[in-house]
Parts: structure tokens; sequence; C-alpha cells
């Protein structure tokens, strides 16, 4: 028996990013995040497998998805289509969104091959330039670390520049098969007390900064870490000043700040989830720039938004 063909859950590919490395950029989002941040700008990339989007807008009802599901999770409860993403773990076929005459239903995430996936890379490779090259994110890439591994080192043989975007909550097992790969990684920091971390995403980051001390000397390429910057929850100066040593620590020396945004807000309906950040505002930029000279003042280098090294 032959074996099985290794592949990866994804959700979306992006060209032409100039945000997320260097040069012009494939983004490749995967499937699957351990972290439930109150922020997250991808709702849609949290499952780690595919699942139904749902459009409430351009549904009539009809109960063609109902039937046609062979693993009873859509009802109609009172007038209302209800879907149970649990039980859409186990499905290939997704007969619901094929049944469905008006694309209330679409199909959110999909799996594809590393050779895939490759196809599709070097399709895009001419209109990266020089410095171009694929970013993974997601999600958290490292989700699906053998998948992510094997990507990264088909890249690097072909002398594509690669860069991941991780949140850190995985085991250090998951991502150190892919550093050898790796030229450029962007590693997410969202508070540095792990109470407040617990609050604003669902765990604690105890492992996130081990993971971070831990690369500081397992990884050779570049390492840029990021922080959303949520006023009322990580932009005040004693947590600037808390982050800047953590960073020096680690022998890190520069950081990109994101200001909140609320680009992700329509999406959370169409996976079942309640959009509940309208309470947290978007930063100013005089905010953004007196974060900057804190962290500039105790030698850290600061890019803000698209401001970026690259």
């Amino acid at each position: 028996m032959g074996s099985v063909e290794l592949t990866g859950t994804l959700f979306d590919i992006q060209g032409f990013s100039v945000h997320d490395g260097p040069g012009c950029r494939t983004l490749i989002f995967l499937k699957g995040c351990p972290l439930s941040c109150r922020w997250c700008s991808n709702p849609e990339g949290r499952n780690p497998f595919p699942e139904p989007l749902y459009r409430q807008i351009k549904c009539t009802l009809d109960g063609l998805c109902v039937e046609a599901c062979p693993h009873q999770a859509a009802s109609i409860v009172t007038g209302k289509l209800i879907l149970d993403r649990t039980r859409c773990r186990s499905c290939t076929t997704f007969e619901c969104t094929a049944a469905c005459c008006t694309e209330a239903l679409q199909r959110g995430g999909y799996s594809m091959t590393v050779d895939e996936l490759y196809y599709l890379i070097q399709r895009d490779r001419q209109y990266w330039g020089s410095r171009g090259g694929i970013t993974l994110t997601g999600g958290e890439p490292f989700f699906q670390p053998e998948f992510t591994a094997a990507v990264l080192k088909r890249c690097h043989t072909a002398y594509i520049h690669t860069a991941v975007e991780t949140c850190g909550e995985v085991p250090a097992s998951a991502i150190e098969p892919s550093l050898p790969y790796l030229d450029w990684l962007f590693f997410d920091l969202k508070q540095m007390d792990p109470g407040l971390h617990r609050e604003g995403t669902g765990h604690s980051n105890r492992q996130i900064l081990e993971n971070a001390q831990w690369l500081s000397g397992a990884y050779s390429g570049r390492m840029v870490y990021r922080m959303t910057i949520v006023p009322g929850y990580n932009d005040k100066p004693e947590h600037i000043s808390r982050l800047a040593g953590f960073i020096s620590s680690t022998g890190g020396n520069e950081i990109n700040l994101l200001p909140l945004h609320h680009l992700g807000r329509e999406k959370y309906p169409l996976t079942g989830r309640c959009y509940y950040t309208d309470e947290l505002h978007v930063p100013s930029q005089e905010a953004l720039l007196g974060i900057r000279e804190i962290l500039v003042s105790e030698g850290i280098v600061c890019y803000i938004g698209s401001e970026t090294p690259f």
C-alpha cells in the first residue's frame, strides 16, 4: 500500500501582500488556533476543520441543507437555521453547501496537499519581485506542524523566502522541525500578565513566553515581535515597560505594533459567533506614538502598523 499524501487545512490564500514580510508575498491562512482572542479578525480560522459559513440574509429556510446533511448538523428551529459545527468535524463532502440554492451556506476551509499548494505558490512567484516569498499565517500555522514544516521545506529548497506568523501557544516540538527552513518569524505577544492574558485570549501566556525565550537560542533567522494594541487592555505605560524588558531578555530588539481594528466584524455571524468587541476601541495615532516613545527609550526598535522593517 502507498503512503497517504500529507494534507493541510486552509481557509484562504491571498496574493500581493506587502505587510507580512519582505517584498510582495503570498499569504497562506491555515485553519486551527489554540487561542480565542477577543479581537480576532479571522474567526473562520479558529476551528481546525472545514465548516459551513452561514449568511442568514440569503437563507430562504427551504430545508434543502437539512435534508442533505448526513451528519444531522443542520436543523430549523423556530424559523431559524441552526448548525452544530462540531458535527462538521468529520465531514468531507459538504452536501449541505452543495444543496443550498441561494449560497446562504458556503464551505469555509478546504484540504490541500503540499504539491497542490506549491503549484499555486509557483504560479504567484513571478509577481513577487526579488525580495518576495510566502508567509504562513492563520489561525496558527504550527497547529498543523507536519504540513507547515513540509511546505516551508519545499519552498526553502526552491530558494523561496519563507515567513511564519505565530501566536506561540503550541509546544516547542511543533515549531522546531520548521526552523531550518524559516527565514523570518513574526511572534505575536498579547499581554505580559498571565491572568490578563487568559482573560483576553482564553489561555495563560506561560508557554508563549517560554517559547519566545527558547527561540532566542534555537532560531537563527530574523524574529520580529508583534502586538495588537487594545486600549484599556495592554496599552498602559507600566505594561509597555514590562514588554520592553521581556523583549530585551530574549535578545530581541524590535516590535511591530498593530492597532486594533474591527474589519473582521462581519465574519463573526458567518461562523455562528457573536461579535463582542464593540466595547474595545481603535487606538489613536497619538496613543501609538506614545507607546513607541516608551519602547524606544528602553532600546526597542518599534514599527507602527504598515511602518514595517521591510
